[in-house]
């Protein structure tokens, strides 16, 4: 399966943008049984982490109430060519991603 989490670097003088999209269904659940007499379950991104060189810079927990392949744009300063940003999600299933991206000099 290919990386659900997909990320892009926008650099202009001191200022990093990281966006971030996510492909998960962000499925909120029934709350009343469909025909078939069973609800369906919520099935969502339950928590974020970005890192910049191994160190922590924003976690979040995160709920059904996002829309279906969520999008997140984050800006930093003093991001220097090489440094590496990870971003960590996990969902309500125990689903685990992660993807990295390289600062450009």
């Amino acid at each position: 399966m290919a990386n659900p989490i997909k990320l892009k670097l926008h650099q202009k003088n001191d200022r990093t943008e990281i966006e971030i999209q996510v492909l998960h269904p962000m499925e909120p659940g029934d709350a009343l049984p469909q025909k078939s007499g069973s609800a369906r379950p919520p099935f969502f991104l339950q928590s974020m982490v970005i890192q910049l060189n191994e160190r922590n810079l924003v976690e979040g927990q995160l709920s059904v109430s996002l829309s279906k392949d969520p999008k997140f744009g984050f800006s930093f300063s003093g991001v220097k060519g090489g440094d590496r940003f990870t971003v960590s999600c996990t969902d309500n299933k125990g689903g685990e991603f992660k993807s990295e991206i390289v600062a450009k000099s």
